[in-house]
């Protein structure tokens, strides 16, 4: 069998849940670490800068030069089926970050697996 020209690599926030994404922003103040995850393209960049101000009672963190997300899931609040949400900003990702600062191509950010499941005959 041959090689497969072209592999495919999970990102660093693979396998990072909506849950843990809440519960570090909903903590989050002015000032603290923030990673917006921008898929456009085909190509995983992250943008790793901080937070801007939040809003509580509205569920809503701000970043600069990002604008308004979702505190209980990451998604942006006029786009939240854009290519642009919030992760966590764990070691990994802050490394691929530095590593990749323009971006790369050959990632995803989503686990197939659960997906192709839905779609397998039953045995």
């Amino acid at each position: 069998m041959t090689e497969p020209r072209y592999v495919t690599k999970n990102s660093p926030c693979v396998d990072q849940t909506t849950d843990e994404i809440a519960v570090y922003y909903r903590a989050a103040k002015a000032g603290d670490a923030a990673v917006v995850r921008q898929t456009q393209g085909h190509v995983l960049q992250y943008a790793i800068t901080a937070v801007e101000g939040t809003n509580p009672a509205r569920g809503r963190i701000y970043i600069g030069q990002f604008g308004a997300f979702y505190t209980k899931h990451g998604k942006n609040c006029f786009e939240p089926k854009g290519q642009s949400s919030l992760v966590v900003p764990t070691p990994e990702v802050l490394a691929w970050a530095e590593e990749h600062p323009r971006g790369e191509v050959g990632y995803v950010w989503y686990r197939f697996e659960g997906y192709q499941a839905l779609f397998s005959k039953p045995s």
